[in-house]
């Protein structure tokens, strides 16, 4: 053995936890993981959403376009949070194996992206006084 498994295997041996404790850190992690991982993607459809908002009411008719944009980005994340809730309910489980969220990550930059792109052509489309 390596000297690595040595001190992984001696420091899974030295922690002696009672099956209640146990239970405690699983529902910490479950608290920390919804309040991170799930969390990120509503509060930013969320921020969408009211960004989105003060446009519509602040702002004239030649804004409702860039309104509607981010309307489109929040609903863009809502669905990807919602894909993410769906799919990702067992995390903690160990008979699959690990799984990174890359796939998330890559709609959701695409979906920014897009986002971007298209308020930067309407943007660059726009009648200068």
């Amino acid at each position: 053995m390596t000297t690595e498994e040595n001190i992984r295997e001696h420091h899974i041996e030295s922690i002696s936890l009672t099956d209640a404790e146990l239970v405690e850190i699983r529902g910490t992690l479950l608290k920390s993981r919804q309040r991170t991982f799930e969390g990120a993607y509503w509060r930013t459809c969320l921020s969408s959403f009211g960004f989105a908002l003060v446009i519509l009411r602040i702002f004239d008719k030649s804004f409702y376009s860039v309104g509607l944009v981010f309307i489109a980005f929040g609903g863009g994340m809502l669905c990807i949070s919602a894909l993410r809730r769906r799919y990702n309910l067992d995390v903690f489980d160990n008979s699959k194996p690990f799984v990174t969220s890359g796939g998330y990550v890559v709609l959701s930059g695409g979906v920014a992206l897009i986002t971007y792109l298209s308020l930067l052509i309407m943007i660059l489309r726009m009648d200068y006084l």
